[in-house]
C-alpha cells in the first residue's frame, strides 16, 4: 500500500484517468478500504466533474466493503455522512448525499437500516424534520433516490410523493433527478403526476448528469420526456 502521505495523489490519480470509470474503480480495489476513506471524501471536493462523481462511486463501493467485514465500521462511516449533513456540523456536505446513496447501492444491510433516513431529506414536514433545504444539496439526494430506484426500487417508492413535490423545485436539476427517478421507479402514474412532468417538457435547462459511470449532457425536458413516456407506456426498465 501506497504510504499514507502520497495515498491522496494515488487515489487521485486513479480517479483522473481517462479509462472507463469501472476501470478507474478497480484501479483502487487492492487498497484497504479503511485507508480510502479519507482521501475520497478529499476527493469529493475536485474542481474536476468527473473526479469528484468517481470519488462518489468509489466511496459507496469501498464503504460497502468496510461493511462486509465489519458492520458497525460501515455504520460508522454512514453515520460520519449523516452528521455532515446536519445544520449542527457546522458545513456543508458536497458529495456526500450522493456518496451515501452509493453506499446504500452497494450494501444491502446497511441499505436496509438507512434508507428511511435517507428519504427523509426531501421530506418537508411542518413539524422539525430532516429535510434539506440548501438546494444544491439537496440534488444530491433526488440523484441518489434515482440510483437507488435502480438497484434496489423497493426501499424508495415510500419516496414518490415527495418526488413529484420535487418536480417543482427551485433548483432545475433537482427537477431533473426527480424526472429520472420517477422514470426508474415507473410507479402507478396520475394525472398529477404527468400533468407536472407535461410542465417541465418546456424547462430549457441543461446539466451534466453521472450515470451509469458516464457524464454526459442532458436536460431536464429530456428526463421528463422520458419519464412521462415510461409511465404511460409501463414496461420493464432497461
Amino acid at each position: 500500500m501506497p504510504r499514507t502521505r502520497h495515498l491522496k495523489e494515488t487515489v487521485l490519480s486513479a480517479l483522473a484517468t481517462s479509462v472507463s470509470t469501472d476501470a478507474a474503480l478497480a484501479r483502487l480495489e487492492p487498497l484497504p478500504a479503511a485507508a480510502l476513506t479519507g482521501p475520497l471524501l478529499s476527493a469529493l471536493l475536485s474542481p474536476v466533474p468527473l473526479v469528484r462523481w468517481r470519488a462518489v462511486a468509489a466511496l459507496g463501493r469501498s464503504v460497502a466493503r468496510l461493511a462486509e467485514v465489519r458492520l458497525e465500521d460501515g455504520r460508522n462511516v454512514v453515520r460520519r455522512f449523516m452528521w455532515s449533513l446536519n445544520e449542527e456540523s457546522g458545513a456543508i456536505g458536497w458529495g456526500v448525499p450522493e456518496a451515501m446513496a452509493e453506499t446504500l447501492v452497494h450494501s444491502g444491510p446497511l441499505a436496509v437500516e438507512f434508507s428511511r433516513i435517507y428519504l427523509s431529506y426531501i421530506r418537508d414536514l411542518d413539524k422539525d424534520c430532516t429535510f434539506i433545504d440548501h438546494a444544491p444539496l439537496r440534488r444530491g439526494v433526488y440523484w441518489g433516490i434515482a440510483r437507488l430506484a435502480q438497484v434496489r426500487p423497493e426501499l424508495v417508492v415510500p419516496a414518490v410523493p415527495d418526488l413529484l413535490v420535487g418536480l417543482s423545485d427551485c433548483d432545475p436539476e433537482s427537477r431533473g433527478c426527480c424526472a429520472l427517478a420517477l422514470e426508474r421507479l415507473a410507479p402507478p402514474a396520475t394525472p398529477a403526476m404527468l400533468a407536472a412532468l407535461t410542465v417541465l417538457f418546456s424547462d430549457p435547462y441543461r446539466f451534466d448528469l453521472f450515470w451509469d459511470g458516464v457524464l454526459s449532457p442532458t436536460g431536464v425536458s429530456d428526463l421528463a420526456h422520458r419519464a412521462y413516456e415510461r409511465l404511460r407506456h409501463p414496461e420493464p426498465a432497461p
